[in-house]
């Protein structure tokens, strides 16, 4: 009993005594600590990384955590990136720390005020965690914050008074969470914004025009990508608005309002593309970049004289625009994937240099293709068109040409690049004077001429995945290709006429671009079909001009003798067919006859057998008569 009492006695006096003295986890010790360049690259920052693969454990109370020491004074970046956190807890004071982070974690509530103590942060980031709604009291005593980044969570409530003070935010980050409202009156509280992104929410409304005062003032750019909006309306967007950036891209948009965007007056690039837009609309005089990609639109909208970059690919475009219309400054053209049959231009674009026509109704290379028209063009996109023939009229000047996908192609005559003059690479170097051309994919190809490319240089070569089986020798000075020739997957006929190949070209592949190789194969004769050139590279014979097609080193009977060896095991084959059929036939007739016989043979003796009963049978009879008498 004394012992029982006694033990309770210890445990009680263990359990009354101060719990265990707080330790801080010192950052340093289980983080990676390091000075560094900060983003500009012109100060040095310390910075703290932890991270899953780090040492740091019940983190979970981030007031448990001790800054290191910082002798240099440095500005402090922390990062808190995939430790499993789901409370943001309330960090300790420290006035260096001016940038952190915590990416990739479960946070879902957090402390009041967490960062009050850090009076002098200016970057924060709360991405990828499992934050539903925002309160005031969340960025209360950071008034410095100039970035902050709170993408790829559940929000779907933003508290309007929830950036109250903080004048100097700057960018503002909210993509891909669960908005259906664009947050105004929150945002409204943040003069100094310029930078707002929007996107992959569920906002199906445009309410900007409904701002009041100077509140958007300084905005710039805008993303509202990837949400529900369906209608664009004049009122959409305050007057006299400073946006440089808007996208509407991925929306659900049918109807633009005519002047819907005249009251831009400093948009540099707008970006309706993925949308369901039919009808044209006016655009800013601003504008140098607009994109209305994946539409449903029939006839080009009116753009201004200073427009540089447009795509226009993948809607319903049958002709050009108005024969009047100039494009001087115009730098980019993409109008692929439309219905476009003829290319006729009255007005010269003297700064193009990337124009894509592919995958329209062309069926010709249309005449006004000339240097005169595109004196500065490098990139020539014509896939996927209906050409039957491939022949440039006028002179045109190149660096790379796109001819990939043409069903209708089957033969590339002669001097049908005679006109297309390369660029090259450096304007200067007069020998550079060549272009890249991608031919690849046009299945009815089966043959090119040997003066298709007469009086040009090609700087690469590209007509892999055609139904080429031969190449003329003379197509090209194969060793001023410098960038290679790619001959893979076409179904190449391994004769005699492709010998210099092996000789030739096959050499200089294999030392520059050994992997265009790979898939260079035969596909006749049979006998050496699906075999890879390469097989018979380094062979001193002529391999393919011999009698014979050898297949391996070890097989070298020539095509004369095999043909004979054949011929010869052909008829002692049939010989010993009919040999056995004689004998089998004799056999049959042996057995048959055999069969014969013994039947014969055994009914005698049937006979015999039934006479001696019969005897037997009568002698037995007189004996009984005998006996009876007696």
């Amino acid at each position: 009993m004394k012992v029982f009492i006694l033990l309770l006695f210890l445990i009680d006096y263990r359990l009354c005594q101060d719990p265990e003295p707080f330790k801080a986890i010192k950052l340093c010790d289980v983080c990676v600590c390091s000075e560094i360049n900060d983003f500009d690259g012109t100060d040095l920052v310390f910075n703290i990384l932890c991270s899953e693969w780090d040492r740091i454990k019940n983190v979970t109370d981030l007031d448990k955590i001790e800054w290191p020491l910082n002798t240099n004074g440095l500005k402090i970046s922390a990062t808190f990136e995939g430790l499993q956190l789901n409370t943001l807890g309330k960090l300790p004071s420290n006035s260096k720390v001016e940038s952190l982070r915590f990416p990739n974690n479960a946070i879902e509530i957090y402390w009041p005020e967490p960062f009050k103590d850090v009076p002098n942060l200016k970057k924060l980031s709360l991405a990828n965690n499992k934050l539903r709604a925002i309160t005031f009291d969340l960025l209360k005593g950071v008034e410095q914050l100039e970035d902050l980044d709170l993408s790829d969570n559940k929000i779907s409530e933003i508290n309007q008074l929830c950036f109250k003070n903080m004048n100097n935010l700057k960018r503002l980050n909210l993509q891909n969470n669960q908005l259906t409202m664009m947050p105004i009156e929150a945002i409204l509280q943040l003069p100094a914004l310029e930078e707002l992104d929007l996107g992959k929410n569920s906002i199906f409304d445009l309410m900007l025009q409904k701002t009041s005062g100077n509140g958007l003032i300084g905005l710039k750019r805008l993303s509202l990508k990837g949400n529900k909006i369906r209608s664009v309306m004049t009122h959409s967007f305050p007057d006299n608005n400073s946006l440089e950036f808007l996208d509407l891209s991925n929306n659900k948009i049918e109807l633009v309002e005519d002047k819907s965007f005249l009251s831009f007056t400093n948009l540099k690039e707008l970006n309706l593309g993925s949308n369901n837009i039919t009808l044209i609309f006016e655009l800013p005089q601003s504008l140098e970049i607009c994109i209305l990609k994946i539409n449903s639109m029939r006839h080009w909208p009116t753009f201004p004289s200073g427009i540089k970059y447009i795509d226009l690919s993948y809607n319903r475009l049958e002709t050009l625009y108005d024969a009047d219309a100039r494009f001087d400054y115009l730098e980019i053209l993409y109008l692929g994937g439309n219905q476009i049959k003829e290319f006729d231009i009255i007005n010269p674009l003297p700064q193009l240099f990337i124009l894509d026509l592919s995958f329209n109704l062309l069926r010709e290379i249309p005449k006004t293709f000339s240097e005169l028209n595109f004196p500065n063009l490098e990139d020539l996109r014509l896939d996927g068109n209906l050409l039957e023939r491939i022949y440039f009229p006028n002179v045109i000047v190149l660096k790379k040409l796109y001819l990939n996908d043409l069903p209708k192609l089957v033969t590339v005559e002669d001097k049908a690049f005679t006109n297309v003059v390369g660029r090259g690479v450096d304007e200067k170097d007069d020998q550079s004077k060549c272009f890249y051309l991608f031919l690849t994919n046009c299945k009815s190809l089966s043959a090119i001429h040997e003066y298709a490319f007469e009086g040009t240089d090609v700087c690469m070569l590209d007509v892999s995945n055609n139904n080429l089986t031969g190449l003329p020798r003379d197509l090209l000075q194969w060793g001023s290709v410098s960038e290679g020739v790619n001959l893979q997957h076409n179904p190449w006929h391994c004769g005699c006429e492709l010998q210099w190949m092996l000789d030739q070209l096959l050499p200089l592949l294999y030392k520059t671009n050994a992997y265009l190789l790979d898939n260079v194969r035969c596909g006749s004769p049979r006998a050496v079909e699906q075999l890879r050139l390469v097989h018979w590279y380094n062979w001193t014979d002529q391999t393919l001009c011999a009698d014979y097609l050898r297949v391996g080193p070890s097989m070298g009977a020539s095509t004369t003798s095999s043909f004979f060896d054949f011929s010869t095991m052909t008829w002692i084959l049939s010989a010993a067919i009919l040999v056995l059929s004689i004998v089998a036939i004799g056999l049959i007739i042996y057995l048959v006859m055999t069969r014969k016989k013994y039947t014969i043979r055994r009914a005698a003796m049937r006979r015999r057998k039934q006479n001696a009963a019969d005897v037997n049978s009568n002698g037995h009879t007189e004996q009984l008569k005998a006996l009876n008498k007696t």
